[in-house]
């Protein structure tokens, strides 16, 4: 046990990944020895994956959820399968893009130019803008 209690105190980066979690409805303990009721509970879980969940409804603007009807409508449920494969990738690229801005401390456009170089930097901004407005204009 305590083979494995070191390893973990290693593996932290910095202050960003230990210790207590502090947010805009409070602090969750990292070592808390009195028993939490399921309402505290349920706040913070709320207060953790809430600011995710306002992303996720945010996106779905009048345009998607038609596009969402008219693809149900055409395609019913036989693209359900492409769903498992894009899930984990999205998941994936949002964690890793969430882990630099938390260790770093900086943006992903800034990453890019300082480990690629600026032809890449801007690469990646006009490639951002360019699908953005394409997004917009088909809305």
């Amino acid at each position: 046990m305590a083979n494995r209690s070191a390893t973990r105190e290693r593996a932290v980066l910095d202050s960003a990944h230990a210790g207590d979690i502090k947010g805009a409805f409070g602090t969750i303990r990292e070592h808390e020895e009195a028993h939490r009721s399921t309402r505290s509970r349920l706040l913070a879980l709320l207060a953790i994956i809430g600011p995710g969940l306002i992303v996720m409804v945010g996106d779905n603007d009048a345009g998607g959820v038609a596009t969402y009807s008219q693809a149900g409508q055409n395609y019913g449920t036989s693209l359900l399968w492409v769903l498992l494969l894009l899930v984990p990738v999205l998941i994936v690229n949002q964690e890793m893009v969430v882990r630099l801005g938390a260790v770093t401390g900086v943006g992903h456009a800034r990453l890019i130019v300082e480990r690629f170089g600026r032809f890449w930097g801007w690469f990646s901004v006009i490639d951002l803008f360019v699908l953005n407005f394409l997004t917009v204009v088909t809305e």
